[in-house]
């Protein structure tokens, strides 16, 4: 890449900036700050569920996973994807629980269940992570009674506003984030906003939330707390890939907020690490950093360069990174995760035939024809 690189015209960078400017004006008359897009991460999921059912775990270096594949690790020195069989040399000590998917599922549709109530064409991207759009939800809500947003604390899971009480809470890395509801009995789900308060009522204790995208958000993830005992991490933004960045400034167990206006925007973007970004691997990542380029605002500054190296795709992406643009529409949750057994002949057709709309349905969506890509008869 760097041979191409330096075998690159001045002519050639001229012409293809002219190009990009031109892609440029077009994406940016497409720009829509008019949605709140919300992603949703758990906080250390499968390990937080593992340690909530067993708390002594919470105590010793553990990890979800096999002797063959660790899903999820607590210890330093001991990380996801890395076989068990090392993760005991390096960590002799280290309890490794065997994954439980059932289980997780099982929490999972809880916490899918209060998505839905803010969104009920929520796309769920695993079993910890989710993308909804607010929009609709925070229109309504505007007219709600405040009896419609109080809820109340469990029993004996009082909120205090306590910080978390594990130690060095600033020095976790990525793979260490914790969950605050495995180390505090009296939890917060996060600091109270403007338009919020507590209320007392027959001796209950409730907490009454704002109108606001900021309060609706800070409510779901109150009650994912208050069902599950676990806590999540989530994005605001005008696009999933912006609120995808967003769930993780303030992990675990915050939320932040990326105003709806181009001057924000770009303000983010304009230092934001390229790998922050989702679709930026480590290969991706390693690529432009030799071409001297490590955040989002190099993107911009080197565009010309980049449609000249890079596949139409890939410089399209880099393109709508540099300009903090994404996706506005969530695609509509899926009808079948999985299938049930079929025996009688009538239902198996019946499902092909609900499938082959939906297809259908897609393709002509997309402006595709099957035809295209099927062999000759």
């Amino acid at each position: 890449m760097l041979l191409q690189k330096a075998q690159i015209t001045e002519q050639q960078l001229k012409t293809a900036q002219v190009q990009v400017d031109r892609m440029a004006s077009s994406l940016e008359k497409s720009r829509d700050l008019s949605r709140l897009i919300v992603h949703v991460d758990m906080d250390a999921f499968y390990a937080a569920v593992e340690m909530r059912d067993c708390p002594e775990l919470k105590d010793k270096p553990m990890a979800v996973g096999s002797m063959s594949m660790l899903f999820y690790s607590f210890h330093i020195f001991v990380r996801a994807a890395m076989p068990g069989f090392i993760a005991k040399k390096l960590c002799p000590n280290l309890v490794i629980v065997p994954v439980n998917f059932d289980k997780y599922r099982a929490v999972s549709n809880e916490i899918r269940e209060i998505f839905a109530d803010y969104d009920p064409h929520f796309q769920p991207l695993s079993l910890d992570e989710a993308y909804l759009d607010f929009t609709d939800h925070v229109e309504q809500r505007q007219h709600w009674p405040e009896s419609s947003r109080t809820h109340q604390y469990c029993s004996g899971r009082l909120a205090t506003g306590r910080a978390p009480s594990y130690k060095n809470v600033n020095e976790l890395t990525e793979e260490q984030d914790l969950s605050p509801v495995l180390f505090e009995d009296s939890l917060s789900s996060s600091p109270s906003l403007p338009g919020s308060r507590d209320v007392c009522d027959a001796g209950a204790k409730c907490e009454v939330f704002g109108t606001s995208v900021e309060e609706a958000v800070r409510e779901m993830r109150f009650r994912i707390e208050q069902k599950t005992m676990l806590t999540a991490s989530a994005g605001i933004a005008p696009n999933m890939m912006l609120a995808k960045v967003c769930s993780d400034k303030n992990k675990p167990n915050g939320q932040y907020r990326l105003p709806s206006t181009r001057e924000a925007v770009t303000d983010f973007i304009q230092t934001l690490p390229v790998r922050k970004v989702s679709g930026i691997g480590k290969v991706s990542e390693k690529m432009l950093n030799a071409l001297d380029i490590t955040n989002c605002s190099h993107l911009g500054q080197q565009m010309a360069l980049l449609s000249l190296l890079f596949s139409e795709t890939s410089w399209h992406h880099f393109m709508g990174i540099s300009l903090g643009l994404g996706s506005t529409h969530i695609p509509r949750k899926k009808k079948h995760e999985t299938f049930k057994e079929m025996n009688k002949t009538e239902e198996q057709m019946s499902l092909c035939r609900e499938l082959c709309e939906e297809l259908a349905a897609d393709l002509k969506k997309e402006d595709l024809k099957l035809w295209k890509y099927l062999p000759e008869r």
